[in-house]
Protein backbone atom coordinates (compact mmCIF):
# COMPACT_ATOMS: atom_id res chain seq x y z
CA UNK A 1 0.00 0.00 0.00
CA UNK A 2 1.12 3.72 -0.97
CA UNK A 3 1.89 5.38 2.44
CA UNK A 4 -0.69 8.13 3.37
CA UNK A 5 0.70 11.50 3.95
CA UNK A 6 -1.13 11.72 7.15
CA UNK A 7 0.40 8.18 8.42
CA UNK A 8 2.61 7.70 11.47
CA UNK A 9 1.64 3.86 11.75
CA UNK A 10 3.04 1.43 9.56
CA UNK A 11 1.65 -2.47 9.99
CA UNK A 12 2.94 -5.74 8.48
CA UNK A 13 1.21 -8.94 8.32
CA UNK A 14 1.40 -10.90 5.55
CA UNK A 15 -1.92 -12.69 6.37
CA UNK A 16 -4.40 -9.83 5.07
CA UNK A 17 -7.26 -10.91 7.35
CA UNK A 18 -4.90 -10.17 10.32
CA UNK A 19 -3.65 -6.88 7.94
CA UNK A 20 -6.85 -5.30 7.93
CA UNK A 21 -8.29 -6.02 11.69
CA UNK A 22 -5.17 -4.00 12.77
CA UNK A 23 -5.59 -1.32 10.42
CA UNK A 24 -8.65 -1.00 10.82
CA UNK A 25 -8.39 -0.92 14.78
CA UNK A 26 -6.27 1.60 14.12
CA UNK A 27 -8.31 3.75 12.07
CA UNK A 28 -11.68 3.53 13.85
CA UNK A 29 -9.34 5.09 17.34
CA UNK A 30 -7.95 7.86 14.86
CA UNK A 31 -4.80 6.30 13.99
CA UNK A 32 -3.94 6.59 10.24
CA UNK A 33 -1.65 4.09 8.94
CA UNK A 34 -0.70 1.93 5.88
CA UNK A 35 0.24 -1.51 5.77
CA UNK A 36 2.27 -3.98 4.11
CA UNK A 37 2.23 -7.39 3.62
CA UNK A 38 5.66 -8.43 3.37
CA UNK A 39 9.15 -7.27 5.42
CA UNK A 40 10.60 -5.83 1.49
CA UNK A 41 7.48 -4.13 0.84
CA UNK A 42 7.58 -2.27 4.48
CA UNK A 43 11.00 -1.88 4.03
CA UNK A 44 10.03 0.53 0.75
CA UNK A 45 6.89 2.32 2.66
CA UNK A 46 9.83 2.96 5.00
CA UNK A 47 12.23 4.32 2.45
CA UNK A 48 9.46 6.54 0.84
CA UNK A 49 7.95 7.95 4.33
CA UNK A 50 10.17 9.67 6.82
CA UNK A 51 7.16 10.69 8.57
CA UNK A 52 6.72 7.02 9.55
CA UNK A 53 6.98 6.81 13.77
CA UNK A 54 5.59 3.43 14.57
CA UNK A 55 5.79 -0.25 12.82
CA UNK A 56 3.49 -3.06 14.05
CA UNK A 57 5.23 -6.22 12.39
CA UNK A 58 3.97 -10.20 12.87
CA UNK A 59 6.64 -12.27 13.55
CA UNK A 60 6.27 -15.15 11.45
CA UNK A 61 6.23 -14.00 7.78
CA UNK A 62 7.15 -16.42 4.99
CA UNK A 63 10.73 -14.80 3.65
CA UNK A 64 11.76 -12.41 6.45
CA UNK A 65 10.78 -12.98 9.98
CA UNK A 66 10.19 -10.32 12.01
CA UNK A 67 12.95 -10.20 14.24
CA UNK A 68 15.25 -10.22 10.70
CA UNK A 69 13.00 -7.90 9.88
CA UNK A 70 13.50 -5.52 13.05
CA UNK A 71 17.37 -5.67 13.05
CA UNK A 72 17.16 -4.53 9.09
CA UNK A 73 15.19 -1.29 10.57
CA UNK A 74 17.30 -0.68 13.22
CA UNK A 75 20.53 -0.66 10.94
CA UNK A 76 19.02 0.61 7.68
CA UNK A 77 17.44 3.60 9.21
CA UNK A 78 19.62 4.51 11.97
CA UNK A 79 19.30 7.80 11.52
CA UNK A 80 15.60 7.42 13.05
CA UNK A 81 16.44 6.66 16.44
CA UNK A 82 12.74 7.26 16.81
CA UNK A 83 11.01 4.39 15.13
CA UNK A 84 9.38 2.29 17.38
CA UNK A 85 9.11 -1.31 17.04
CA UNK A 86 5.83 -3.22 18.22
CA UNK A 87 6.03 -7.27 17.21
CA UNK A 88 3.06 -9.05 16.87
CA UNK A 89 3.06 -12.84 17.42
CA UNK A 90 0.70 -16.05 17.69
CA UNK A 91 3.27 -18.19 19.03
CA UNK A 92 4.93 -17.22 22.23
CA UNK A 93 8.68 -17.52 22.77
CA UNK A 94 11.08 -16.48 25.66
CA UNK A 95 14.09 -16.86 23.22
CA UNK A 96 11.76 -14.20 20.98
CA UNK A 97 10.49 -11.83 23.32
CA UNK A 98 14.61 -11.71 24.39
CA UNK A 99 15.79 -10.62 20.85
CA UNK A 100 12.66 -8.04 20.67
CA UNK A 101 14.35 -6.47 23.78
CA UNK A 102 17.66 -6.54 21.75
CA UNK A 103 16.28 -4.25 19.17
CA UNK A 104 14.39 -2.10 21.56
CA UNK A 105 11.30 -3.47 20.66
CA UNK A 106 8.78 -1.27 22.37
CA UNK A 107 6.19 -3.74 22.91
CA UNK A 108 5.35 -7.35 22.08
CA UNK A 109 1.68 -8.37 21.36
CA UNK A 110 0.31 -12.08 21.27
CA UNK A 111 -2.48 -13.13 18.91
CA UNK A 112 -5.42 -12.74 19.08
CA UNK A 113 -4.14 -9.08 19.41
CA UNK A 114 -7.15 -7.40 22.21
CA UNK A 115 -8.40 -3.99 20.36
CA UNK A 116 -7.73 -1.98 23.09
CA UNK A 117 -4.43 -3.40 24.21
CA UNK A 118 -2.74 -2.82 20.77
CA UNK A 119 -4.69 1.08 20.37
CA UNK A 120 -3.12 1.52 23.37
CA UNK A 121 0.18 0.45 23.15
CA UNK A 122 0.39 2.13 19.56
CA UNK A 123 -0.59 5.62 21.38
CA UNK A 124 2.15 5.40 23.98
CA UNK A 125 4.79 4.89 21.78
CA UNK A 126 3.30 7.66 19.42
CA UNK A 127 3.89 10.09 21.90
CA UNK A 128 7.39 8.41 23.01
CA UNK A 129 8.50 9.27 19.37
CA UNK A 130 7.25 12.44 19.14
CA UNK A 131 9.25 13.25 22.05
CA UNK A 132 12.25 12.12 20.75
CA UNK A 133 11.94 14.56 17.30
CA UNK A 134 11.12 16.81 19.31
CA UNK A 135 14.35 16.10 21.43
CA UNK A 136 16.46 15.61 18.00
CA UNK A 137 14.70 19.14 16.53
CA UNK A 138 15.94 20.68 19.62
CA UNK A 139 19.36 19.95 18.78
CA UNK A 140 20.04 18.68 15.58
CA UNK A 141 23.40 16.83 14.98
CA UNK A 142 23.49 16.08 18.71
CA UNK A 143 24.77 12.87 19.99
CA UNK A 144 21.94 10.58 21.27
CA UNK A 145 21.89 10.38 24.75
CA UNK A 146 22.61 7.29 27.25
CA UNK A 147 19.24 6.13 28.87
CA UNK A 148 18.86 7.44 32.42
CA UNK A 149 19.16 4.49 35.27
CA UNK A 150 15.39 4.65 36.06
CA UNK A 151 14.82 4.71 32.19
CA UNK A 152 16.78 1.37 31.66
CA UNK A 153 15.98 0.06 34.78
CA UNK A 154 11.89 0.29 33.64
CA UNK A 155 12.96 -0.95 30.43
CA UNK A 156 14.40 -4.11 32.03
CA UNK A 157 11.12 -4.57 34.04
CA UNK A 158 9.17 -4.88 31.02
CA UNK A 159 11.59 -7.41 29.25
CA UNK A 160 10.90 -9.32 32.80
CA UNK A 161 7.08 -9.02 32.32
CA UNK A 162 6.71 -9.99 29.00
CA UNK A 163 9.00 -13.20 29.66
CA UNK A 164 6.65 -13.82 32.32
CA UNK A 165 3.61 -13.52 30.20
CA UNK A 166 5.42 -15.64 27.39
CA UNK A 167 5.83 -18.12 30.25
CA UNK A 168 1.78 -18.16 31.08
CA UNK A 169 0.92 -18.32 27.28
CA UNK A 170 3.27 -20.69 26.75
CA UNK A 171 2.47 -23.21 30.21
CA UNK A 172 -0.29 -21.68 31.39
CA UNK A 173 -1.77 -22.77 34.97
CA UNK A 174 1.19 -25.40 35.28
CA UNK A 175 3.23 -22.72 36.17
CA UNK A 176 2.42 -20.67 39.08
CA UNK A 177 3.02 -17.10 39.27
CA UNK A 178 5.87 -16.29 42.16
CA UNK A 179 3.60 -13.58 44.28
CA UNK A 180 6.95 -12.45 46.52
CA UNK A 181 8.66 -11.76 43.12
CA UNK A 182 5.49 -10.08 41.65
CA UNK A 183 5.11 -7.82 44.27
CA UNK A 184 9.15 -6.93 44.52
CA UNK A 185 8.73 -5.97 40.55
CA UNK A 186 5.53 -3.99 40.93
CA UNK A 187 6.79 -2.25 43.95
CA UNK A 188 9.83 -1.48 42.06
CA UNK A 189 8.04 0.02 38.50
CA UNK A 190 5.62 1.84 41.10
CA UNK A 191 9.02 3.50 42.74
CA UNK A 192 10.24 4.45 39.92
CA UNK A 193 6.99 5.56 38.18
CA UNK A 194 6.64 8.04 41.23
CA UNK A 195 3.39 6.04 42.28
CA UNK A 196 2.16 4.61 45.62
CA UNK A 197 0.82 1.09 46.04
CA UNK A 198 -1.77 0.33 48.89
CA UNK A 199 -1.93 -2.98 50.56
CA UNK A 200 -4.66 -4.63 48.26
CA UNK A 201 -2.92 -3.25 44.94
CA UNK A 202 -0.22 -4.63 45.76
CA UNK A 203 -1.58 -8.03 46.52
CA UNK A 204 -3.64 -7.77 43.09
CA UNK A 205 -0.33 -7.73 41.33
CA UNK A 206 0.76 -11.00 42.99
CA UNK A 207 -1.89 -12.56 40.84
CA UNK A 208 -2.40 -15.25 43.72
CA UNK A 209 -5.29 -15.35 46.67
CA UNK A 210 -5.45 -12.82 48.74
CA UNK A 211 -4.24 -15.25 51.91
CA UNK A 212 -1.03 -16.02 50.68
CA UNK A 213 -0.48 -12.55 49.08
CA UNK A 214 -0.59 -10.99 52.66
CA UNK A 215 1.49 -13.50 53.76
CA UNK A 216 3.99 -13.19 51.02
CA UNK A 217 3.50 -9.17 51.88
CA UNK A 218 4.72 -9.28 55.70
CA UNK A 219 7.51 -12.21 54.42
CA UNK A 220 9.17 -8.83 52.41
CA UNK A 221 8.83 -6.83 55.31
CA UNK A 222 10.13 -9.04 58.10
CA UNK A 223 13.25 -9.31 55.20
CA UNK A 224 13.90 -6.12 55.24
CA UNK A 225 12.50 -5.28 51.86
CA UNK A 226 9.39 -3.23 51.88
CA UNK A 227 7.75 -1.54 54.52
CA UNK A 228 3.99 0.19 55.53
CA UNK A 229 4.18 3.56 55.43
CA UNK A 230 0.83 5.71 56.15
CA UNK A 231 -0.39 8.06 54.31
CA UNK A 232 0.10 11.73 56.01
CA UNK A 233 -3.19 12.68 54.56
CA UNK A 234 -5.23 9.95 55.42
CA UNK A 235 -3.91 7.73 57.98
CA UNK A 236 -6.38 5.29 57.96
CA UNK A 237 -4.60 4.86 54.40
CA UNK A 238 -1.27 2.62 54.33
CA UNK A 239 1.06 1.99 51.87
CA UNK A 240 4.00 -0.32 50.70
CA UNK A 241 6.76 1.05 49.52
CA UNK A 242 10.43 -0.71 48.71
CA UNK A 243 13.14 0.30 51.75
CA UNK A 244 16.49 1.20 50.31
CA UNK A 245 17.56 -2.57 51.15
CA UNK A 246 15.04 -3.72 48.61
CA UNK A 247 15.83 -0.84 46.43
CA UNK A 248 19.65 -1.34 46.27
CA UNK A 249 19.12 -5.31 46.05
CA UNK A 250 16.83 -4.31 43.35
CA UNK A 251 18.33 -2.59 41.46
CA UNK A 252 21.23 -4.59 41.39
CA UNK A 253 19.34 -7.23 40.29
CA UNK A 254 18.45 -5.82 37.03
CA UNK A 255 21.78 -4.36 36.15
CA UNK A 256 23.13 -8.08 35.73
CA UNK A 257 19.88 -9.35 34.13
CA UNK A 258 20.30 -6.82 31.72
CA UNK A 259 24.15 -7.39 31.42
CA UNK A 260 23.41 -11.10 31.06
CA UNK A 261 20.07 -11.39 28.98
CA UNK A 262 20.64 -8.20 26.42
CA UNK A 263 23.83 -8.68 25.21
CA UNK A 264 24.05 -8.75 21.57
CA UNK A 265 25.06 -11.56 19.29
Amino acid sequence: MEPSATARVLVVDDEVRALRLMSRVLANSGIPCCTAESAAEALQVLRQAPEIDVVVSDICMPTTDGIEFLGTIRRDFADRPWIQLLLVTGQASLETAIAAMRLEASDYLFKPIEPKLLRESVQHVLTRAESIRQVRGDAPGAASQPARPEEASLRTLQLLQKLQEARSSIFGGAVMPEPAWEMVAELMRARLAGQHLSVTSLALSSKSPMTTALRRIDDLIQGGLAARVPDPADRRRTYVELTAEGMARMQLFLEGFARTALVSH
